[in-house]
């Protein structure tokens, strides 16, 4: 049984390399793939590698957490799977939210870094600026190599089941937003649920697309 959920894509991608991972469906209009795309999964664990070596070249590990802005793309699961092959937590942040509901995010989760989307890393990195402990932000689209490093070293030991995969907040309806911390098991089981459903969701191993 994989221990993380970058080790359960490694595993699906060395089996069925050839098939489709990402399916962006096209819409007029979008300024980014209007025509629609698709990434099979060797081409997306070659990205993975390809990002996990300029993360780890940089320091991050065990203990760091990454907050994302990168809607919902497929860079947003590339970086994911990077930083957990290295143990590394992410923080999604909500593309919507504004100034002070990031400057939040980004106190209280403690990021280490913020990886954007280009358009948005100056607005980021104006939030991060007005931060007692201010995270750098870079561009998601930008080279792997020459990262800033993290601000305290990595936790010595190797991710597994327990470690912590994402730090995903509620929506604060009723006070501050709460980071739930999130591990890898609860990942991994929220997909076994889905497979084991039966019935008339029955997934058939590399024959269907999910």
């Amino acid at each position: 049984m994989a221990g993380t959920v970058a080790e359960a894509f490694a595993a699906t991608a060395a089996r069925y390399g050839a098939h489709p991972f990402l399916i962006v469906p096209p819409r007029a209009g979008r300024d980014w793939s209007p025509d629609g795309a698709e990434m099979g999964y060797a081409a997306a664990a070659q990205a993975v590698a390809g990002l996990q070596a300029g993360y780890r070249r940089a320091g991050f590990g065990p203990g760091h957490r990454v907050a994302l802005l990168l809607e919902n793309r497929p860079a947003f699961f590339l970086h994911y799977l990077a930083l957990n092959g290295l143990g590394a937590g992410i923080v999604p942040i909500n593309p919507d939210y504004r100034h002070d509901e990031i400057a939040y995010l980004l106190d209280h989760s403690e990021a280490q870094l913020v990886v954007a989307l280009p358009q948005r890393v100056a607005d980021l990195a104006e939030v991060a600026a007005g931060l007692a402990r201010p995270a750098p932000v870079v561009d998601a689209l930008a080279p792997p190599a020459g990262l800033p490093r993290p601000m305290s070293p990595a936790q010595p030991g190797a991710p597994g089941l327990e470690s912590e995969c994402a730090l995903l907040y509620t929506s604060g309806t009723t006070g501050r937003p709460k980071g739930c911390v999130l591990s890898n098991l609860y990942f991994l089981n929220a997909a076994r649920t889905y497979l084991g459903l039966g019935g008339r969701a029955v997934f058939r191993q590399g024959q269907e697309r999910f």
